[in-house]
């Protein structure tokens, strides 16, 4: 028996003992994986986070391996959870409550959400069956008022796999996403990881680091003017857009109501409710489009700002008649006072100087009905059908803005045209991207083309700085502003919606303020509409929209460090003997 015992020796230590120690290994080998970060999407000068991705651990335990062993003669499930339960910030008879009675024999989840700072100090009490995961959760600093623009992510669960659901956190997910490395390593017999040394190692990488062109501060001025203007006016919504004109930058993009990361996370709303409203909200611009069918009649249908025209009560066009909102017996205007005071009538006059495919065509060219190259994820074209598609009347409703539909970002594009001298700038949303090295690379300029001449612009720009003057000489001071000569337009326009009844199809309003500063050399400009306000408090653009301009110019100029030019508003003659 002894030799058989011996023989059987040599065989394990002697002829196999390679095999056993490879086997022994084996079981202790495991691989650990590496975590990539998610990357951060910064507000313009990559200073304020407005999306992150923070390392928080998950502390669990396996009750079967908490008992009394060697060197712990006095372990067992009350001490841990007494040690424990500081730490977690829980009462030690809820924590022992989970150790006794886990949700599975050796796995409960005893808290989420640790810092690295309670990682360390559970990790110091070497307890053993306690073990911490890293969990990466993503948070918006912000919070509500760029929600609409950042977008939003999926809770990443048990595989840490955080995926963006909406916004830029969507379009740009691949770039954003960091990528998993591995590593061999021993596991002890208290579960401590033992790097090996010469393992095979596969690094993990970091996503890049996004930086918008949207400033923090313009954004939530704007959304707070947005906020106060709605509850006021009792309205739907509220959009405001901030662009600079000679770049494209969108240096804000408010809105009212809005969907925050964390109304999501708590299950108060859902992605599906999250809409950026000033790219996929589409609406009639009413006046503020006249700008665009003045700009084809002034280079092609032979008139000047200083045409005129008699305007009637009323003018029958394509079997339908046209009205002012507000008329005067024996008004003659100028196109410039067409504009001015925003008249209908001598809009559709207007119209009738130029073809239905010129028309379109320049509608086309200040970028409607179609993309504006923003890239965000559910932009609306808007709606703007072909003239072989067109009513009798709808070659002249479009000079004052209805039968189109636009959204907000489509129409402050418009007016940044006009203030960049008739070149538009595709509108741009991205100032740069950081690599996981740290190499910052500015984001390419935006294409940009002419649509209209620079003394075609200027002509309008000019005509534009009356309006608020007009405004103010009615009662209704907007777009005033000490030192600045303020450009701008009001427009109203009259909607269906969901609750108008059959026999009043049209029986909401939306309400526009879009204007530029300063003077005859705008730095920026500001589009403000606000859609279905409660009649009885008010409709008109400049008594709905114009207070959220006012508000948000005045900030804006400030902001953006925009001196005062001592600009006058130039004399243009609006009436006509």
């Amino acid at each position: 028996m002894l030799t058989l015992f011996g023989g059987r020796l040599v065989q394990l230590q002697g002829m196999q003992s390679a095999t056993y120690k490879k086997l022994a290994a084996s079981e202790r080998l495991t691989t650990v994986q590496l975590h990539g970060m998610r990357g951060a999407i910064y507000g313009a000068g990559g200073v304020q986070p407005l999306a992150m991705t923070l390392e928080t651990f998950t502390a669990v335990a396996d009750p079967t391996q908490i008992k009394p062993v060697a060197g712990y003669p006095h372990l067992d499930k009350a001490t841990v959870a007494a040690k424990l339960a500081p730490l977690l910030d829980m009462p030690a008879a809820q924590v022992l409550g989970k150790l006794e009675h886990p949700t599975s024999r050796k796995n409960v989840e005893l808290k989420a959400g640790l810092s690295a700072r309670t990682h360390d100090a559970i990790t110091a009490l070497n307890l053993p069956g306690v073990y911490l995961q890293p969990v990466d959760v993503r948070v918006t600093p912000d919070g509500s008022p760029t929600a609409n623009i950042v977008g939003f992510t999926n809770d990443p669960g048990n595989d840490g796999n955080i995926i963006g659901q909406s916004g830029i956190e969507l379009v740009y997910n691949s770039l954003l996403s960091g990528h998993n490395g591995s590593e061999e390593a021993y596991k002890g017999t208290d579960g401590e990881v033992i790097p090996l040394e010469g393992s095979s190692v596969t690094p993990a990488t970091d996503g890049s680091d996004i930086t918008l062109t949207i400033i923090p501060a313009l954004q939530l001025e704007a959304q707070q003017a947005c906020q106060q203007q709605v509850a006021k006016m009792h309205a739907r919504d509220c959009t405001v857009v901030i662009m600079n004109p000679r770049t494209g930058d969108i240096l804000a993009m408010a809105q009212w109501p809005t969907v925050s990361q964390a109304d999501i996370q708590a299950g108060r709303a859902s992605v599906a409710q999250a809409t950026d409203l000033p790219v996929q909200n589409v609406f009639d611009p009413g006046s503020t489009a006249k700008v665009i069918t003045a700009a084809a009649a002034l280079e092609h249908g032979g008139i000047t700002p200083m045409t005129a025209y008699d305007i009637p009560y009323g003018l029958l066009r394509g079997g339908l008649v046209i009205h002012d909102a507000e008329w005067s017996p024996g008004e003659r205007y100028t196109l410039a006072g067409i504009i001015a005071h925003s008249s209908n009538v001598g809009m559709a006059q207007v119209a009738a100087t130029v073809s239905p495919q010129l028309q379109y065509q320049y509608l086309r060219n200040f970028g409607l009905g179609q993309l504006s190259g923003l890239g965000l994820p559910g932009e609306s074209a808007g709606i703007l059908p072909q003239p072989s598609q067109w009513w009798a009347s709808e070659h002249y409703t479009l000079a004052y803005g209805q039968g189109v539909s636009v959204t907000a970002l489509q129409m402050a594009s418009v007016y940044a045209t006009l203030a960049n001298g008739g070149v538009r700038v595709q509108p741009r949303i991205i100032a740069g991207t950081t690599n996981p090295s740290g190499k910052y690379r500015p984001a390419a300029a935006s294409p940009s083309r002419r649509v209209i001449q620079p003394a075609t612009a200027s002509q309008l720009i000019q005509i534009l700085q009356q309006v608020p003057v007009i405004d103010a000489a009615g009662g209704q001071p907007v777009g005033n502003m000490d030192g600045y000569a303020i450009a701008g337009k009001t427009g109203t326009s009259n909607e269906s919606g969901p609750n108008c009844p059959k026999t009043t199809p049209l029986c909401e309003y939306g309400s526009s303020f879009i204007g530029m500063a300063p003077g005859d050399k705008p730095q920026v400009v500001v589009a403000v509409n606000v859609q279905a306000p409660d009649k009885k408090f008010g409709h008109f653009g400049a008594t709905v929209a114009g207070p959220v301009f006012d508000q948000v110019m005045n900030f804006a100029v400030q902001t953006l460090q925009i001196p005062p030019d001592g600009a006058t508003v130039p004399y243009v003659r609006l009436t006509a003997p």
